[in-house]
């Protein structure tokens, strides 16, 4: 079987808002007359992720009433598609790979008898049990800081210093707001993915199958990690890298020590 994947990210960064203390509202002028006009909130987050959850612990040490959209995606890429299941991939994959080396465990007097197998199924649900917990783990911090968790996907309004409830009528008004959207995997022109035979690292964590072969796009840490994953699993790996070395991002004694490799 033949599998390809696209590895790479496209960031989309929000702009952190300027200290301010916290307001009770502000005076405007309207037909002559002065009056209040409140925010439901001085500080309103798009996007729960890492950055997300960082910037509510932050405002809320800061005073500042806050609530976070989570657009039904709280931890957002790091721990529901990144970080956090990778590396329980990779330990799990890792200890596969240990137990194959006979002439290592040799050395240190072990012998394993038999072949070393694994389930599948199980190994993706340790991942995407871990996954799960931090999630948990990361809302009920949110929860008990007293930050306002919406479910709902939020967009700026044209008006600025609200956000709209996505497919929903609920307008939140903010004094400031904050876009911490996250990232995506960027797929290179051309290259049509169908989550089967040519899928993104969101695929590649669900540990849905393992093929004989894949061909990674793109030799960043992300792919370095997948190869790991891989190759202890039985899968056989090719890169294909733009750049004229591989890991161009990495150190260079690093990476010539992995092409001698």
């Amino acid at each position: 079987m033949l599998a390809v994947f696209a590895i790479s990210s496209l960031a989309f960064l929000g702009s952190p808002s300027r200290p301010v203390a916290r307001p009770q509202g502000r005076l405007v002028a309207s037909r002559g007359v002065v009056r209040m006009a409140d925010f439901d909130y001085d500080l309103a987050i798009i996007g729960c992720g890492v950055g997300g959850h960082g910037a509510a612990l932050h405002a809320v040490s800061k005073g500042l009433k806050t609530c976070i959209f989570t657009g039904g995606d709280a931890g957002g890429t790091c721990v529901n598609r990144g970080c956090v299941p990778s590396k329980a991939l990779l330990a799990a994959s890792g200890r596969i790979r240990e137990m194959r080396d006979d002439e290592h465990l040799k050395a240190l007097g072990i012998s394993v008898n038999g072949l070393v197998e694994y389930d599948r199924e199980k190994v993706a649900g340790h991942a995407n049990g871990l996954a799960s917990r931090v999630k948990g783990n990361l809302v009920n911090s949110l929860k008990a800081l007293g930050v306002d968790i919406i479910e709902a996907k939020g967009a700026v309004t044209k008006e600025g210093q609200a956000v709209q409830c996505v497919g929903e009528d609920r307008v939140v008004k903010a004094k400031d707001i904050i876009i911490a959207t996250g990232s995506v995997p960027f797929v290179p022109p051309g290259i049509e993915v169908d989550g089967k035979t040519v899928f993104t690292s969101d695929e590649a964590l669900q540990l849905e199958w393992v093929p004989d072969w894949v061909a990674i796009v793109g030799s960043g840490y992300i792919g370095l990690e997948f190869s790991d994953v891989y190759t202890a699993l039985g899968s056989e790996v090719t890169f294909i890298e733009a750049m004229d070395r591989i890991m161009p991002t990495f150190d260079q004694q690093i990476a010539q020590v992995r092409r001698a490799a």
